[in-house]
This record gives structure tokens, C-alpha cells and sequence, in this order.
């Protein structure tokens, strides 16, 4: 396979960042290391931010920068009080900015900076796809690939991904859109953030439906389904997501196994609501997850605009065939596809 080393270019800028938060992750960073180093362009940089990892974790990343010049582990800035919402979110935005001041450092220019989550893997075209797709698109500003999910051996689409609506885990955004936007929006619910503020400044948004990543589990669900659609009831409530929208999502959500989820949804945006709990200080952001999203989501499901991709995006995929990554056989995450596979409503 051919693989392309950045070089540094005196012209236009070129390449790309990544950063990746990582917490008690060593059972699964053998694959992610593997899945960025066999892609066909490498990195310019790639941050590694240990989040206080009493696995070995720190230690095996430590020991893999001899073999991966690109790789760089950093120390999270603040403590672990957390794992998700506004923590992580600060600490990818760190990330990428530590990402993009060391490739500046070394004389390049990165033209994009992507967020890669831990427990991710991609197709090796995926960076040069994206990459490449941004630079020949600047009117684009973010974009992403599907993301696929494992649940013991099955492995499907995740539902209610929008052509539209890049996904976090693995958000890919031109540094030009991300340093106009003040960086990654340090809030939970960062990736749809970033989504509207890309989009009020200008800038497209795109699910590029010809790369699907695979992640070892559904998004939100580390900590078990009822935890994970509790937060994203709080974040609902935080984003200021219009009644009616509300009520929508906790449909869709009973309407799928596990079917108890639209419950903790709601229940986790009601006890929000009722203790007037923080809302997103952004007033774009607010007024976007009002009726503008309200009308936003009717346009997709009648076809009037960008639509959900789970259906088609099932009928080309590839991945069942799973590529089963080497692993170290120490402590211990799951691997991901070989072939190129967001939030609901």
C-alpha cells in the first residue's frame, strides 16, 4: 500500500492534526495506533491526551512514539473530574491546539485538524479522503465519516445520521473554519456546536457517506445505554432543543431496543429543566435548536433536504468483514474496518 509522508510546503497549507483523548484506553490503543499509522497520509502531528489512565496506558503510548514519529502523549491540562461532557470537550479542544501550534512549530502549515475518538477505527483511505475533500472544497468547513458500531458480533450503522451533520468521533474540520469558530466549542454537545457555528459563519457541513468508521460500541454508551441517553437528555436541555423536538426524539428513541432509552431521555431533560440547570452561553446556538431545527428536521424527513444515511449506507458497507487488528496482549479496546463505512433528531 502506498503511504504519503507530509512534507513541508512553503505555498498553501497542506496535511493535517489529530487529537485523541484517551482514559484507561490500553486494552484498545494497540488498534487506534495501528488503524492512524496504516493510513496512506500520515499525520503531521497526532496529540494523544492521556486523561489520568491508571491502566498502563500512558506508559504503552509512551513506549509506541519510537516506532511513530507523528505520535505525541501529553498530560490532560485539568483533572478527570469527568469523562464526557464539557471535560472531554475542553481537553480535545487542547488537543487540537496543541496539535496545530507543534506542526507550526516544525514549519508546517496544517490545513486540517480532526478530533479521533479512542475507541474509533478507519478505512486507510479515510484522512486522504477528507483531507483532500476539504482542500478542494473550501467552501466546506467541517465534515466527517459514518460511524458503524459493534454490539457482540453485530455490527451496524448507527441511526439518525444526517448527510449534513458530521459526527464527533471523528469530526475533521478545515483549520481555517476551526480557528474562525474560536476553536472547538468547550461545551458539552461540542460536535453539533461546532456544526451550527461552522454553518452561522458560512461554512458547509458534510457526512461523507463514502467512509464509514467503526467504533466498538454505540456513541454515548461506555457507561451503559441508561447513563449515556440521560446525557444526552442534559444535553437537549442545554442546547435549548425546541419541545417538539423533545418529544420527537423521545419517541425515536423508545421506538428502538434498548427501548427504555427514550425514557432516561426524558427523564434526564425534565429534571434539567426543573433545576433551570445551565443552558449553552452561545446565542446562535440557542436560537438554531429552536424552531429553525424544528423546520430543519421536517425538511429532512420529507425529503425536502439533507436526509438520514443509515439505510444506504447499509446496502454499500463492506465492513462486515472485520479486519481483526494485531493487539498487545497486555492489559487491555476493540478494533474496527477495513474498507470505508449523528445525533438523532
Amino acid at each position: 500500500m502506498e503511504r504519503t509522508i507530509p512534507t513541508i510546503s512553503p505555498g498553501a497549507p497542506s496535511g493535517y492534526v489529530l487529537a485523541t483523548p484517551a482514559r484507561n484506553e490500553r486494552e484498545g490503543l494497540p488498534a487506534l495506533v495501528e488503524t492512524v499509522a496504516a493510513q496512506t497520509l500520515a499525520p503531521l502531528v497526532w496529540v494523544i491526551v492521556d486523561d489520568g489512565s491508571d491502566d498502563g496506558s500512558r506508559e504503552w503510548l509512551e513506549s509506541a512514539r519510537s516506532r511513530h514519529p507523528f505520535l505525541l502523549v501529553l498530560p490532560a491540562p485539568e483533572a478527570a473530574d469527568e469523562y464526557l461532557g464539557a471535560h472531554v470537550a475542553r481537553i480535545k479542544r487542547w488537543g487540537l491546539e496543541q496539535a496545530i501550534a507543534r506542526a507550526r512549530a516544525a514549519g508546517h502549515a496544517p490545513a486540517c485538524a480532526g478530533v479521533l475518538d479512542a475507541d474509533v477505527l478507519l478505512p486507510p483511505n479515510h484522512y486522504r479522503v477528507l483531507t483532500e475533500l476539504l482542500q478542494r472544497e473550501p467552501a466546506l468547513g467541517v465534515v466527517s465519516s459514518v460511524l458503524m458500531a459493534r454490539e457482540g458480533e453485530r455490527q451496524f450503522v448507527e441511526p439518525f445520521q444526517r448527510a449534513d451533520l458530521p459526527r464527533g468521533p471523528t469530526q475533521f474540520f478545515s483549520v481555517e473554519c476551526l480557528e474562525k469558530m474560536g476553536g472547538l466549542p468547550p461545551w458539552p454537545s461540542f460536535d453539533s456546536i461546532a456544526n451550527v457555528k461552522a454553518r452561522a459563519l458560512g461554512y458547509g457541513t458534510r457526512l461523507v457517506t463514502e467512509l464509514v468508521a467503526l467504533q466498538s460500541r454505540e456513541t454515548a454508551s461506555r457507561y451503559g445505554h441508561a447513563a449515556g441517553y440521560a446525557r444526552k437528555g442534559r444535553y437537549a436541555w442545554f442546547l435549548g432543543l425546541h419541545p417538539i423536538l423533545v418529544a420527537a426524539r423521545t419517541a425515536a428513541y423508545s421506538a428502538r431496543r434498548p427501548h427504555h432509552a427514550g425514557y432516561h431521555f426524558l427523564k434526564a431533560y425534565l429534571t434539567s429543566a426543573v433545576a433551570r440547570a445551565p443552558r449553552c452561553p452561545d446565542p446562535v446556538v440557542r436560537e438554531h435548536y429552536g424552531l429553525p431545527r424544528v423546520f430543519e428536521v421536517a425538511k429532512a424527513a420529507l425529503g425536502l433536504g439533507p436526509g438520514y444515511v443509515a439505510r444506504a449506507v447499509s446496502r454499500r458497507s463492506t465492513l462486515g468483514r472485520d479486519p481483526a487488528p494485531t493487539r498487545d496482549p497486555a492489559p487491555t479496546r476493540d478494533p474496527a474496518p477495513t474498507t470505508p463505512p449523528t445525533k438523532a433528531v
